[in-house]
This record gives structure tokens, sequence and C-alpha cells, in this order.
């Protein structure tokens, strides 16, 4: 049987407890993923009598990342926010909307999970290591780039399964010496044709489950088993037309002239990159990192605009402080149209580190940049990121 991608599925959760497996509820439609588990195998190329140079590969220290690309609708965007960045305290309500704050903070860590056709695989203790937001058909696109504390998708059956009544089951330590890592209560774990759910993990390798009929041999593939998703309520994504940029000499006159059409600045490409710099710290007793750690934030925007002015080259020769407000609306939420969902972020203080105005044959001249996010010591921050929509904060 073969398996075709769009069949496929996202679904995250917050944990409350890093590495600890929740099964997600949280259904997001997928664009891509590329998710993987590095093992850093080597070759063993130790002198043992032979011509031949290796007969085995050898373990090294594990990693689990990759990229999941979405669009950034106003509900699952503040997922992806919350692996990156603190999430404050939610003000709001269901009526008008919940405005949700994130800070320069540790982020939550979240189960993801994937449906992969064969198996699923459930990857945990995930962190952002980078977000980019930019515009792909008009529509916002959010691609973080995660890595994990551990993952669960395909066991190795580590004692025989007998027959009638069979209520735990036992999983051999070839991959690691706690395979039960990533599974939940409620897990439903596919042996053979058969399934079974699990009613509690036992210990690192044995997980309870509800009494069935088995007879499986040592040795025998195990898999988790795919959920049904559901989009109830899914929202449309942020797109360009929606969005204004209000650049200024700081954060209040930005965000001022972001607040109108007629003082915003009209754009045609712009991309936002956050990166947190994280550490993952391996030790011993564990393949995998015992721990992801948030080091310094960093930004960068990416925009191109058409050259009104030579105001931009000015900012650029002379390594100008500029402050950028981005506000983009989605769709009303108070039925009054009184109340929107939206997306606001504020840059305290931004230089251009690139600024081309190229030539070309019948194309208008633009300024096409990059811009460095820098802290603002006047307002001892570096950004501010609201997000207003219909999530309550502890779905977050």
């Amino acid at each position: 049987m073969n398996y075709f991608s769009d069949q496929g599925y996202l679904a995250v959760i917050p944990e409350g407890t890093p590495g600890t497996a929740v099964i997600p509820t949280n259904f997001v439609p997928l664009i891509s993923e590329s998710i993987k588990t590095i093992q850093n195998l080597s070759t063993d190329k130790r002198m043992k009598g032979r011509t031949w140079g290796a007969n085995d590969l050898l373990k090294g220290a594990r990693t689990q990342e990759g990229e999941i690309a979405v669009e950034a609708d106003p509900d699952n965007l503040g997922h992806f926010l919350n692996m990156l960045i603190k999430l404050g305290s939610t003000t709001g309500d269901a009526t008008d909307g919940y405005t949700h704050p994130f800070l320069q903070g540790d982020p939550d860590s979240y189960t993801v999970e994937f449906n992969r056709g064969a198996y699923a695989i459930r990857v945990v203790g995930v962190q952002a290591s980078e977000l980019r937001l930019e515009f792909q058909d008009n529509r916002m696109v959010v691609k973080s780039q995660i890595q994990g504390l551990g993952q669960f998708s395909v066991a190795t059956l580590g004692v025989a399964l007998t027959g009638a009544g069979m209520t735990s089951i036992v999983l051999d330590d070839k991959y690691d010496r706690e395979p039960t890592k990533g599974l939940a209560v409620g897990d439903k774990l596919v042996i053979g044709t058969d399934e079974a759910t699990i009613t509690a993990i036992t210990d690192d390798v044995t997980v309870a489950i509800t009494s069935a009929s088995l007879t499986y041999s040592t040795g025998e593939e195990i898999h988790l088993k795919a959920q049904t998703p559901s989009y109830t309520g899914l929202r449309k994504a942020f797109n360009l037309g929606n969005m204004l940029i209000g650049l200024g000499a700081d954060e209040a006159s930005a965000t001022s002239n972001a607040g109108a059409i007629a003082t915003a600045t009209p754009v045609h490409d712009f991309a936002i990159v956050l990166n947190r710099n994280i550490l993952t710290i391996p030790r011993s007793g564990r393949l995998d990192p015992v721990a992801i750690k948030r080091q310094m934030l960093e930004g960068q925007i990416e925009m191109k605009q058409l050259l009104e002015n030579a105001d931009q080259r000015q900012k650029f020769l002379d390594i100008g402080k500029q402050a950028l407000t981005l506000i983009v609306k989605g769709e009303h939420i108070n039925p009054d149209f009184s109340t929107f969902e939206q997306m606001t972020f504020k840059f305290h203080n931004v230089k251009l580190m690139e600024n081309s105005n190229n030539l070309e044959i019948g194309q208008y001249i633009v300024d096409d940049q990059k811009l460095e996010v820098l802290y603002d010591e006047t307002d001892g921050l570096a950004i501010a990121i609201s997000l207003v929509n219909k999530t309550a904060g502890g779905d977050y």
C-alpha cells in the first residue's frame, strides 16, 4: 500500500512538563514538514582482522529537528509564537476576542504529531529555534524551525504476546533505553492487524493496555496509530492586503503611521525572521538532548517598497534608527464588526543592513531592504507582539 502526503496532518498542544507527551488535539492544516530523527550514526571501523572497512554502525548523540510550514491564521499562529517566545497574560473574552501579548522570555514546550501514512510520528519537548513569517500568494505563511527532546513513531516488541488477556506491552530498547517516551495514556498502538489502547505508562519500557487477545512474537513491529483530524472553527490566514506598515522616528510615530492607509508605507513584499539561538544540551544517560535552552533573541526584516525619495538611502548610509510597526487584520470577531482578529508587531529600533536600488529594463526602482531588529535603549525593549483572536489563553 502507498500513501499520499495530502492525507497527512499536523496536531500540536502545549506540554505541562517539557518532554512529557500530551495527546495533541489542535489540528493545523499543513503545507509541508521535514521533521527527522538525526541519529548521528557512524561506521564501526575498529580493527578486527578483516579486509572490509566496517561491519556495523555506532550510535551518536541524537536530535529531532526540521521545518514546519503552515498558513498563519489568527488562532493557530499563536501556537507557533508560543513555541518561540513567552506568552504573557491574556485579556479579553469570547465576545470581543482575546488579546495575547508575547514577551521576550522562555516559551512553552509542545508535543507535535504528524501522520506519515504508514504510522504517526510524535515529537515531544518541541521549541522553535527560528520563526519566519512571509507572504505566499498574498497569504501569510509561518515557517518554523523546531527542535525536540525525543520522539515516538515505530517500536519493536520486546516480549512475546501469547494470546487472551494481555494487559501490558514491553518494548525493545534497541533504539532507546526509554522507548515509551513520547507515549501518553489514551494512545493506540498498532501491532500487526490489531490495536491496543494504552491505559498507563508503567515504566521506561512497559505500557499497560486494555485487556486484549494478542499473539505476536518478539521483534514484531509496533507503531503509533494516527488520529482522525478535526478542523472545526478554522480561521482564514492573514493576508498582505489587510496589512499596514508604519515607519517612524520612534515606536509611537511608527504605530500612528500604521493606523491608516494614508500614513502607512506601502510594501510589495515583507518577511520577519526571529531567531532564538537555542542550545540543545546533551547529558549522560540520554541519547536525545536533556533540555533546550534559549539564548539571545535576534530578528531581521526583509521588505520591498517602491523608491519614492532618498530617505531610505540616507538611513542606510548614516546607519540611522527607525521604528517599524506592522498591523494586519483578519475577520471580525464581534457580530457588530467592532473588533477584529489582529496581529501587531512593534519593532522599536531597526536599522538597515542592506538597501539596494537596482536598475532593470522595464522595471520600477525599488528599495530592496534587509533590516536588523535591535534593542532600543530608550524604550527598554526590542519588540512587542500581540495577537487578537477567538482562542482563550488557556489553550496556548
